[in-house]
């Protein structure tokens, strides 16, 4: 016979509750508020337990809570029966961990079927009932737990808002990395914590950010922490170390010790962050000492955190990526050339630097889109793009300047070392066999290329010189690669 636990303020419902589950065939044992009906959990072992919401002392809310954050109770099903009937009230009767929140004008016929379906759903052992009948609890230990549980609820709700605070610096990568390990060394110890962040830019470096906390560590560590942390990082494309970087934002060294071995950890935590089953980053904790961060309080609640805040920033970031993309292509658009061509112009200005500058004009595009239709013509710069993408360094920037024209900055390259690539690509894209729907052909392209030299002043003479390059190209017959500096024409290289 199933036993039930009636608790309820008002002695005529609890007569009237009694009186029921009797007739429905139950074991019944009644509490007259919260408290009590605490303490007879443990002395009676109920297979279901029914209790009213408004009670002094302790009410149905707080002894919910209480229960399912007990190990020795949580398996216990809990029926909230109220007069409360506004959404607020299901919502907080939901958050207590009710497993059924019911009013208490229900039909009792009604009320058995939902008690015995509780009770097949979550059957109470014989063995955990032993276990309670063995732990009976004092008033004194119940008003203790009841605090904890009530600490325990606002330390929550502390972290969860140091947490939530974090969103508003979405838009400043660096101090959104730095505030987050601030928060996280305040409640885990670790000596080395690793965070990523995707990057909806492919373009861009993988980067691992870290708190180097309490001790010195060697590079050798550091580099080795980074390859095992990206290795472990589901969905990320084959790599070489020049794709993924690391970046130290903060390092509060306690002594003189220097950690020269990976070895010397411990304790290697690495956890990778999925949302819709696409890696948006992931977080990594080494300790020289044994710790087994799952048991933590709070790590779930720090992993749901985590992840929500890097979902966000992932978001954020793709907005703001979309932006400065071209939806055919996935290239760079026109107005993020200018910008980044401004800036690299003014950063090797200062710090003198070589940078290459091309433009690429696919030959005879009008004839393609008049012979072949314009989705072969969208084909064909999608697949252009993509080939260049391919070939290409990280550290090149490739753009759709316009039609069918591309741009492509070359970052720390001489005009005579641009030739190489992009003579390369000039026969890659020549050989390429372009098929669409049924329909093939060979396309070719016509290339213009300049450099910063002293004696160019602006990004836009720079323009300039690269386009009359490219314009000489298609002059000479296209399929070729020209440059051009104050000093005119130079280094044609056409189809042999």
């Amino acid at each position: 016979m199933a036993k039930v636990l009636l608790i309820d303020d008002s002695m005529t419902q609890l007569e009237m509750l009694k009186m029921q589950f009797e007739k429905f065939g139950f074991e019944t044992e009644t509490a007259k508020d919260g408290s009590e009906g605490y303490r007879k959990v443990f002395e009676t072992a109920p297979d279901l337990i029914l209790s009213d919401i408004v009670m002094p002392n302790l009410n149905g809310y707080q002894l919910c809570r209480l229960l399912k954050n007990n190990p020795r109770t949580k398996e216990i099903p809990i029926i909230l029966l109220t007069v409360l009937d506004k959404k607020i009230d299901k919502f907080w009767g939901g958050k207590s961990g009710a497993d059924k929140f019911i009013s208490k004008t229900i039909n009792y016929d009604e009320l058995e079927e939902i008690a015995n379906k509780l009770i097949a759903q979550s059957p109470v052992s014989d063995e955990y009932k032993k276990v309670l009948s063995e732990n009976s609890v004092s008033e004194e230990a119940i008003q203790n737990e009841i605090n904890m549980v009530l600490d325990e609820l606002l330390m929550n709700s502390t972290f969860l808002n140091e947490f939530r605070d974090l969103g508003e610096f979405l838009s400043d990568e660096t101090t959104l990395i730095e505030k987050t390990f601030k928060l996280l060394s305040s409640f885990v110890d670790y000596n080395v914590a690793g965070l990523f962040l995707e990057n909806p830019d492919k373009n861009e470096k993988n980067i691992l950010y870290l708190d180097l906390n309490k001790s010195s560590v060697s590079n050798f560590v550091i580099e080795k922490i980074k390859r095992d942390f990206f290795v472990q990082m589901p969905g990320l494309p084959k790599f070489t170390i020049k794709d993924f970087g690391h970046s130290i934002i903060r390092e509060t060294v306690e002594n003189d010790k220097t950690i020269l071995d990976a070895s010397e950890f411990k304790t290697v935590h690495i956890v990778p962050l999925i949302s819709n089953n696409n890696l948006i980053g992931g977080f990594c904790f080494y300790n020289l000492e044994e710790c087994n961060y799952p048991e933590f309080k709070f790590y779930k609640t720090m992993v749901n955190e985590l992840q929500l805040l890097l979902k966000m920033h992932f978001l954020y970031s793709e907005t703001e990526y979309l932006s400065v993309t071209d939806g055919l292509t996935g290239l760079y658009n026109r107005r993020h050339f200018e910008t980044n061509l401004e800036r690299e112009f003014i950063r090797t200005k200062r710090y003198p630097a070589d940078f290459s500058l091309a433009m690429i004009d696919i030959d005879h595009f009008k004839a393609v889109n008049d012979n072949y239709g314009h989705q072969f013509g969208d084909y064909v710069l999608k697949e252009i793009s993509d080939i260049m993408s391919a070939s290409f360094r990280k550290t090149d920037m490739i753009y759709r300047y316009g039609g069918e024209e591309i741009t492509v900055i070359l970052t720390e390259t001489s005009l005579e070392n641009a030739l190489i690539p992009l003579e390369r690509l000039r026969i890659k894209i020549a050989n390429h066999l372009f098929s669409y729907n049924g329909q093939s052909t060979h396309i070719t392209i016509s290339i213009g290329v300049s450099s910063n030299f002293v004696d160019v002043k602006t990004q836009e003479e720079l323009v300039e010189f690269t386009d009359k390059a490219l314009y000489k190209s298609k002059q000479e017959g296209r399929n070729r690669v020209v440059t051009y500096t104050h000093e005119g024409f130079g280094n044609i290289l056409q189809q042999q």
